[in-house]
Order: C-alpha cells, then structure tokens, then sequence
C-alpha cells in the first residue's frame, strides 16, 4: 500500500515538472519579439508595394500598433492609401482604407530567419479580397 502511494506521488510530481517545464516554452514563444519595419513587396507583382511602419514605442516589443500604405506603380486607386494594424508576436493583421470608404482587412503570420534571429523575411496574409504574401 506504501508502495503504491510513492509510485503515485511519483507520476505526480513527474506531471508538474512536466507542466512546469513545457509553461517556460510557452512563455519563450509568447515572448517573441519580430523587426519588421520597412516597405515591402507583394510577391510576384514588381510594381505592389506595402509600407508597414510602427513607431519608436511600437519596435522592439512582442506586441504593438503601426500604420502605413499601399504603395502601386500602376493603379491610383491602390497607391497612398493608408493602413493602420497590429502585431502580438508573429500574428498581424491590418486595415487598409481604401477610396469610397472600402476597407479591406488582411491578417496573417510573419516568417523569421529563425528562432533567434527575429528579422520578419516574410509575412503570409488572407482577407476577403484574396491572399497576400509580402516578401523583402
């Protein structure tokens, strides 16, 4: 019966050092920290462009606000509008404001060189109007 009950606080205490040491992983990967401030442009079309731009208080941080624009060589009517959107670690997302007061929001994930270099080299992004991935 002694036995039984120190096999049993055994697996206990296995269990939350398990729980325990998975919570520190969780925590590391909450704490991701992305740097992807730049102009960036849409894959395959050389002449579609979005600027994503945080502010000083917004760099360096695991979660923020930023803004920007659509930049197009070719169509007015998706060059110069403005964007304003958030990340929380590698998640973004962001409205752009477009003529006759359309909005089309994208979310997405960023893509990093690896788990320790944080610089973004890719975002993915789906709205209604379709896929977007933004590339350097």
């Amino acid at each position: 019966m002694k036995t039984l009950y120190l096999i049993r606080s055994g697996i206990r205490l296995f269990i939350a050092i398990l729980i325990i040491g998975c919570g520190a992983e969780t925590v590391a990967a909450i704490l991701f920290i992305p740097a992807f401030s730049a102009t960036w442009n849409v894959e395959n079309n050389d002449v579609y462009r979005i600027d994503l731009q945080p502010d000083e208080a917004n760099k360096g941080v695991h979660a923020g606000v930023f803004e920007g624009e659509e930049q197009h060589d070719t169509i007015p009517a998706l060059d110069g509008n403005p964007l304003s959107g958030s990340f929380s670690g590698l998640n973004i997302e962001f409205t752009i404001q477009r003529p006759n007061n359309e909005t089309i929001q994208y979310v997405g994930q960023m893509q990093t060189i690896s788990d320790s270099d944080h610089q973004v080299i890719r975002i993915e992004l789906q709205s209604l109007e379709g896929n977007l991935v933004l590339v350097q």
